[in-house]
């Protein structure tokens, strides 16, 4: 069937030609080309196939058919469903500060412009890479960016990543995108969702509905046909662009004409454009460089509370898998609970909300970064040794056998750029040594009390207390030249001196992680 299929093809159908090439024939996976339609068969686990066909004719939806089979039984799961993909353009700042590293950028405050990517349907490639198959069809555009639609099967799982793999030759650019699949069949049933306080939601589709925005958990959304579920989700630790702040900024729509801009009720995943109203700075996409704009789906035939769990067990449903003999840390979190409810004279909780999220997620320890320029670094020393106090008191106060919330601070003084400490047990001091001042000296109901003026005070404390510092967000943000600028220091070659911290930042959808 396959040979006649291409042969079909080459004669009738020039126009859409398929390459099959560097496709593995003998592999787990099949592919079928006749009348114009492209079948996709792989092993999606439990003798069961996942099955796409893709219709290559122009003016029909591309997806004509996503279904589930074993043995003799078919089940059809969507049907005539499009991609749909909305490209938002602004523009980076590569002259203030270090060029693409760029975090405090504000790229919606400057003109930008959102597009949808078109399809037109020109070519199709299939080929196998390792345990995977991946359809490219061709072509792409949305203003200065072209590329092709890429689509990634993998075997043993019913998953699918739909991708437009875009670039562009224009330079100073940021962008981000929304994306979905679009009914054009009118066959799904219902759509759920978990919400933020993990419950279960559905609602009926009514085709007519001017999409909304969700803010969900596990970030996923399934549509139900009458023979199972689809999911739809992003990938969870590439898809969003840094932030300060990390709000739930509903990254999920459903409905008819998304944004005005997509005809059709869809459901799909979702970038704010404003972001925490902050630094915004997008997504960088230097020239020539391969941006993936994609999203995961994932196919169930028994329905929209499987299909959920099976996308929360990729994130072991967003917590830490706790690993026998050690303990899972995160460190450098502004809570600045201390200023902003301790000392405010506010209520004080038995257990803070931001406690509770650290302990679902499965963190053991947490190091704070408080006093993020709230407090009082540098004195007057009573009012400063209070607020420490208080750090403490509450560090102490929320831990137990099993939790272990640590005081920390970001210094931000002495080194350079902005960097963070950690000791092993409370210590009081102050970013400021007056020439009167002794380096330590006793301080009734506080004990041994540190003047700290320069970066030898600050070396010598962290030896005499067995404190440790490394750079934070190395080369961007408030770190531009750290730690390149005291590699050569006494400090920096100390053993007190831990290297630095990784972050995502920036962020290009072009890398592969």
């Amino acid at each position: 069937m396959l040979l006649a299929g291409l042969c079909y093809s080459a004669i009738a159908f020039a126009q859409i030609p398929v390459n099959l090439e560097k496709f593995n024939r003998g592999g787990e996976a099949s592919v079928t080309y006749q009348q114009k339609v492209l079948k996709i068969k792989w092993p999606v686990g439990n003798n069961n196939f996942g099955m796409v066909d893709f219709d290559l004719q122009s003016g029909k939806p591309l997806f004509k058919s996503i279904s589930i089979a074993k043995s003799a039984t078919q089940k059809v799961i969507s049907t005539d469903l499009d991609p749909a993909f909305l490209l938002s353009i602004g523009k980076r700042d590569l002259m203030s500060q270090n060029g693409w590293n760029i975090f405090f950028d504000k790229v919606p405050n400057r003109p930008h412009k959102t597009y949808n990517i078109v399809l037109k349907k020109s070519s199709a490639v299939v080929k196998t890479i390792g345990s995977r198959t991946v359809v490219t069809i061709g072509s792409l555009t949305a203003d200065r960016f072209s590329g092709n639609l890429e689509i990634t099967f993998y075997n043993g799982s019913p998953l699918f990543n739909v991708a437009a793999v875009m670039t562009t030759q224009a330079d100073a650019t940021a962008i981000v995108y929304d994306a979905g699949l679009v009914s054009r069949s009118n066959s799904w049933k219902n759509i759920s969702w978990t919400s933020t306080s993990d419950s279960l939601k559905r609602a009926e589709v009514k085709y007519g509905d001017t999409a909304k925005n969700l803010a969900v958990k596990y970030r996923t959304i399934t549509a139900q046909g009458e023979e199972g579920s689809l999911a739809i989700f992003p990938a969870p630790h590439q898809y969003f662009y840094p932030l300060d702040e990390a709000f739930n900024l509903k990254f999920i729509w459903h409905g008819d004409k998304y944004r005005k801009m997509i005809d059709g009720y869809g459901i799909g995943i979702r970038h704010d454009l404003e972001g925490d109203r902050r630094f915004v700075p997008w997504f960088n996409a230097p020239p020539n460089t391969q941006q993936r704009l994609n999203f995961f789906c994932l196919i169930s035939e028994t329905g929209d509370t499987d299909a959920i769990a099976s996308v929360k067990r990729f994130t072991n449903n967003d917590s830490y898998v706790k690993l026998p003999g050690f303990k899972t840390m995160s460190s450098h979190f502004h809570n600045e609970f201390i200023m902003n409810v301790v000392l405010a004279n506010k209520p004080i909780p038995d257990s803070p909300d931001f406690v509770k999220v650290f302990k679902k997620l499965g963190v053991d320890m947490v190091h704070l970064g408080e006093f993020h320029y709230t407090a009082h670094p540098r004195g007057p020393d009573p009012q400063r040794l209070l607020e420490l106090k208080s750090l403490f008191e509450q560090c102490e106060r929320l831990s137990d056998g099993q939790f272990l919330l640590m005081p920390g601070e970001e210094p931000n003084e002495f080194f350079g750029g902005h960097w963070l400490q950690i000791f092993p047990k409370p210590v009081y001091w102050i970013m400021s040594r007056k020439n009167e001042d002794p380096f330590v000296e006793e301080k009734p109901g506080y004990g041994k009390v540190y003047h700290i003026g320069d970066k030898k005070d600050m070396l010598r404390l962290l030896e005499e207390e067995n404190g440790l510092a490394w750079t934070a967000h190395a080369r961007t943000k408030g770190s531009v030249n750290a730690p390149d600028i005291y590699n050569h220091e006494d400090f920096f070659k100390s053993d007190r001196f831990m290297g630095a911290a990784w972050k995502a930042m920036p962020a290009d959808l072009s890398e592969s992680k």
